[in-house]
């Protein structure tokens, strides 16, 4: 049975994926409205680190500046431990001064413009979060241009760091060091997704004694829906990080992929090795099919989540969210694999 599904995967996504739909360009109808979002206004600011370290005069400067904003030299550079330091403050002021770093730096308005429009897709996700949670208080929100030297993305309850130079896109003069597979998280577009996934952590609740592969493929689906529900509108390739081609050809083959894991006693699987092969960051699933793209149990959990809120219309977003019952989601989701 496994090598008949292996075989006939790759066969049907190629004879349909000229037929389908583009799910990356459908409209999601199972969005839940957010009681209050009309009358919820939020403020979004967004402090320029990255012009004021560039502007620098001097080492001393950069200390000062550091000092003034601690929880962000703590958080960004772990390294620096107890506050600034002065060796942090002149390697920093050495690397500002590399006229290949200044050019570097002059991309990001290519990119990110003025800002206004990653300004503008924060304060929209920004003000779902608060219409989700009231007590949601809007972090600071940083951007910073090391040339790679500091993280990619920082994100806590009262902190929000963006390394611009990570997010410049394909057209960028340098690309951050990862495999090309993951060069999708690393756009403009995708920034405010990814970042709104990093806090859906805080909202989706998990039944820590579920250590089987369907827990942790809802898991992944909650925080998916979760993130598509406060930014409306994403594509879904900016969720997941899969081409259209890889949406329209898993979309068509999912009785397939379903049956793989239905054969292979798969959904109650516990071994960590072997559920990192469906949920792992790779590049494929070979383990289905030689097109079979990488996490596809996240997206088959993104799906199970999708039916069980189309298919009970009367739960709200939280209570979806924090529905701990694994096997009630998937029963209750009606989810069997069904292309839609």
């Amino acid at each position: 049975m496994k090598k008949g599904i292996i075989a006939v995967v790759s066969m049907v996504c190629a004879a349909l994926v000229m037929g389908c739909k583009n799910p990356s360009q459908n409209e999601n109808t199972t969005l839940k409205s957010l009681p209050g979002l009309d009358t919820v206004r939020v403020s979004v600011a967004i402090e320029r680190l990255d012009e004021r370290f560039f502007a620098a005069k001097s080492p001393t400067e950069l200390l000062t500046l550091l000092a003034a904003h601690p929880a962000f030299a703590r958080r960004y550079f772990p390294e620096n431990q107890y506050g600034p330091q002065k060796p942090l403050a002149d390697s920093l002021f050495r690397l500002f001064q590399n006229p290949a770093l200044q050019n570097f730096y002059r991309q990001v308005p290519a990119s990110f413009g003025d800002l206004s429009a990653f300004r503008q897709q924060l304060t929209t996700a920004f003000r779902h979060l608060k219409a989700y949670d009231p007590a949601f208080r809007v972090p600071k929100v940083y951007t910073v241009f090391t040339g790679f030297f500091g993280s990619d993305l920082f994100v806590s309850d009262s902190l929000a760091v963006i390394g611009l130079d990570y997010f410049l896109g394909p057209k960028s003069q340098f690309r951050p060091a990862v495999y090309t597979y993951q060069l999708w998280r690393y756009t403009p577009e995708a920034l405010v997704p990814q970042l709104v996934y990093v806090l859906s952590e805080k909202y989706t609740r998990g039944n820590p004694a579920d250590q089987t592969l369907l827990a942790d493929m809802i898991g992944y689906g909650k925080a998916l829906y979760f993130t598509e529900n406060m930014v409306p509108g994403t594509p879904d390739s900016l969720l997941i990080g899969y081409t259209p081609r890889q949406l329209t050809e898993t979309a068509a083959a999912q009785d397939l992929v379903w049956a793989h894991l239905l054969d292979n006693k798969l959904l109650f699987e516990k071994n960590p090795a072997r559920k990192t092969k469906y949920i792992g960051d790779r590049p494929g699933t070979p383990e289905i099919g030689p097109r079979a793209p990488g996490g596809i149990g996240r997206w088959v959990g993104w799906q199970i989540i999708r039916h069980y809120a189309r298919n009970n219309p009367g739960l709200s977003l939280k209570d979806i969210m924090q529905q701990t019952d694994n096997q009630k989601i998937l029963s209750e989701s009606k989810y069997r694999g069904e292309p839609d």
